[in-house]
């Protein structure tokens, strides 16, 4: 039995304006997920922003060089004693447990105003070395972890957040990518979150040259073989 002709041009018709309403789709989110430059300040740091598709949460990218060597630089990152010197409004820091040797648990408070409760994340940290690119990468997700603080702050999630570092110059500086997406939860409203959030490149960076110009700073033992070795378990 053959197709009547009007049949037939209506189903084409029905199928043409799919596929370029899923064509439409796919570009919307390919371009909402590409990285747009912001701003470039006068001491070397690019800035990034992208759209998250199905959210309303802004990530932002620095990337920028640090006049360190990248044992350092990853020492600093790594050490949550640390931490509170150098990253903003972090009042507590600490590895909860580790889960091997390049992959652990850590819990942190961040400090909010007087009218706003502090929150806090536990988050799973995986360490990664390529050794020909001569590169390490600190990746952060958000864990559930039932060894973490019970506490009466407002639980948030550090997501999909990476420190990329990799080692320039003969080894004596390091260039670094910071990707930073954070949901600190609760009823801020996510506007207010991202026009916050959005100097975080620029402090991050410019606190972290300044972390790596202190005294007596010393390379943690699992990074000081990092480029013959890997990781090395402590």
């Amino acid at each position: 039995m053959k197709m009547p002709r009007i049949y037939f041009c209506f189903v084409i018709t029905r199928i043409a304006a799919f596929c370029f309403a899923l064509l439409a789709l796919l570009t919307a989110t390919s371009q909402a997920s590409e990285w747009q430059a912001v701003e470039n300040t006068s001491d070397g740091i690019q800035i990034f922003k992208r759209e998250l598709p199905g959210s309303s949460l802004i990530a932002f990218r620095g990337i920028g060089v640090v006049d360190a060597p990248l044992p350092l630089v990853a020492t600093i990152i790594f050490d949550t004693d640390r931490g509170p010197e150098w990253i903003e409004d972090l009042l507590e820091s600490r590895i909860i447990h580790w889960i091997d040797k390049d992959e652990f648990v850590e819990y942190d408070r961040v400090g909010m105003p007087f009218i706003v409760k502090d929150r806090d994340f536990v988050s799973k940290i995986k360490m990664s070395v390529s050794l020909p690119k001569k590169e390490m990468i600190f990746h952060y997700q958000p864990t559930f972890d039932s060894t973490a603080p019970q506490t009466d702050y407002v639980r948030g999630e550090l997501i999909d957040t990476t420190y990329i570092l990799s080692s320039i110059e003969g080894d004596r500086k390091t260039r670094v990518v910071a990707d930073f997406v954070c949901d600190p939860k609760g009823l801020i409203p996510k506007w207010l979150i991202n026009f916050f959030q959005k100097d975080w490149p620029k402090t991050t960076f410019r606190n972290l040259r300044k972390e790596t110009l202190k005294s007596g700073l010393t390379v943690d033992s699992r990074f000081t073989k990092l480029f013959t070795q890997g990781i090395i378990a402590r």
